[in-house]
């Protein structure tokens, strides 16, 4: 058995070897792939959100053959949660895939609920050669991977063994007048940029081989660079770099009571916004590739395990 490439070395010699079609621009389409890929898309803005429905017709355009099952209504912020013990309505509807129709179905849970309904009762035993959970608006970079919808979906395929990309666009908070109107018009750009990711890991494989390694997820952020008119622009964006989960934050929750019976607001303040946050400390953290105008690709392991904190452990439970 071949050892597995690092993640981080691959992934960085196919950009580096892809040149500037790391982030295409949506205009310069690619023509039907020569090998379709099976791919499963869901969003925790739900069925109905827009990114999910950009990047849906953009992979279709691709050639690719796209099934879509995604919660009902919007899950944001639900990271892994599922629906246990609970009665579900899944409800399939079809949509036009690059002439063909496919599949898509709304589901009355989570995100992670939608990513296992489609790998079993939608699926079966034929499993998706990737799954996408995307297009999100806003970036779930830093301490909100932990809670991120988006992201909580990909992890729940990869635990499954299956491959999984999470996909952000991010919002620039010089954009915030406009209801960040610029992040829709850098969508376009961002689904451009998944469908040449996805065509490099498939380019890239070996035969026989996944597109990422066993139990891995990608977190895949898009920035939105704006111009000196407040426009986004994509010439302005950089070259994908391999990043880290940082630790700054995104949104900070805060907690005001409403009356005297135990009702609070719980209320979602956007970091740099309407509050200040701490400054990043983590070194090639994926906070700072955005605040640079970098795409930001990040592997993530669905081992939770605190490996360097092990030893610690061990010689604090040592008796004397």
């Amino acid at each position: 058995m071949r050892a597995p490439r690092p993640l981080g070395l691959f992934l960085l010699a196919s950009f580096i070897g892809a040149g500037t079609e790391a982030h295409a621009a949506p205009e310069s389409a690619s023509p039907a792939t020569e090998r379709p890929l099976r791919l499963l898309l869901t969003s925790d803005d739900g069925i109905n959100g827009s990114g999910l429905r950009l990047l849906r017709d953009t992979l279709c355009a691709a050639g690719h053959q796209v099934t879509v099952v995604a919660p009902a209504t919007d899950r944001s912020g639900s990271s892994g949660a599922l629906s246990l013990n609970v009665y579900l309505r899944a409800t399939r509807s079809e949509f036009s895939c690059g002439g063909t129709t496919r599949e898509a179905w709304a589901v009355t849970g989570m995100p992670s609920d939608s990513v296992l309904f489609g790998l079993s009762a939608v699926l079966g035993d034929v499993p998706p050669d990737l799954v996408i959970s995307g297009m999100n608006s806003g970036q779930n970079v830093g301490r909100a991977v932990n809670h991120s919808g988006t992201v909580g979906a990909a992890v729940t395929a990869a635990e499954e063994g299956v491959p999984a990309m999470a996909v952000s666009i991010s919002i620039h908070m010089q954009d915030a007048s406009t209801g960040f109107s610029q992040t829709g018009a850098a969508a376009p750009h961002a689904a451009a940029f998944v469908r040449e990711l996805i065509a490099q890991l498939r380019d890239t494989a070996r035969p026989g081989e996944p597109l990422l390694p066993d139990r891995v997820a990608l977190n895949v952020n898009y920035p939105v660079v704006l111009d000196a008119e407040g426009k986004f622009d994509p010439a302005l964006v950089q070259s994908p770099r391999v990043t880290s989960v940082g630790h700054g934050e995104v949104v900070r929750a805060r907690y005001y009571p409403v009356d005297a019976n135990g009702i609070y607001l719980a209320a979602g303040h956007i970091c740099g916004l309407d509050i200040q946050c701490a400054p990043e400390t983590e070194r090639d953290a994926d906070t700072t590739a955005l605040e640079q105008g970098a795409i930001s690709i990040t592997p993530l392991s669905v081992d939770g395990s605190a490996r360097p904190g092990q030893g610690w452990l061990k010689s604090r439970l040592r008796r004397p």
